[in-house]
């Protein structure tokens, strides 16, 4: 590659706002493979941003929760905590303080195993690598710790959503066999 279409090359992808590693695209023989490669470069962007938006738009039909509810139910546990001390809610209110965690708990665990199950496929000669496969990478994600933060400190549904997507992305990038993403 010429000094030329180096440098053409780099400024087309600092203008681009893509992120690549300076050094690690391909060698352009003109700034017309430059071009093109930039054109390619910006759809597989768009598309991969739109299925995540379409993911995100459609995360709400990926669970038989009603989110409604759950919304509900995260916002009166926020009241509780704003508005009655801990020593009252552990106990004069404690069984009713306790039954609406468990049903958070519940809805939380009956939300995540939605959204990231659905549409998965594992097959069977495969299912007892892949499982441990997952449950590490669950583990090594901190993403639990991170749900449970969003459901119990934050009472934040659309953290809990989010939460629930990442790990889907990590469980079906298992499953398909990619290696991790970073």
């Amino acid at each position: 590659m010429t000094e030329e279409v180096r440098k053409y090359a780099e400024k087309r992808i600092i203008e681009s706002n893509i992120r690549m590693v300076t050094g690690h695209y391909p060698e352009f023989d003109n700034k017309e493979q430059v071009d093109r490669f930039m054109e390619m470069s910006a759809k597989m962007s768009e598309l991969a941003c739109r299925s995540r938006e379409e993911f995100r738009a459609n995360i709400f039909d990926l669970t038989d929760v009603d989110l409604n509810e759950y919304q509900f139910l995260l916002e009166r546990l926020k009241r509780n905590n704003e508005n009655v001390s801990l020593e009252l809610l552990t106990t004069k209110y404690r069984k009713s303080y306790d039954q609406l965690k468990e049903k958070l708990r519940s809805m939380t665990k009956d939300i995540f195993q939605d959204i990231v199950l659905s549409g998965l496929q594992i097959e069977q000669t495969q299912a007892k690598e892949k499982y441990m496969e997952i449950n590490a990478a669950i583990v090594e994600s901190g993403l639990l710790e991170k749900v449970s933060h969003a459901v119990f400190h934050q009472q934040d549904m659309g953290q809990v959503l989010e939460y629930a997507g990442q790990l889907r992305e990590i469980v079906h990038r298992i499953v398909k066999g990619r290696e991790k993403d970073g």
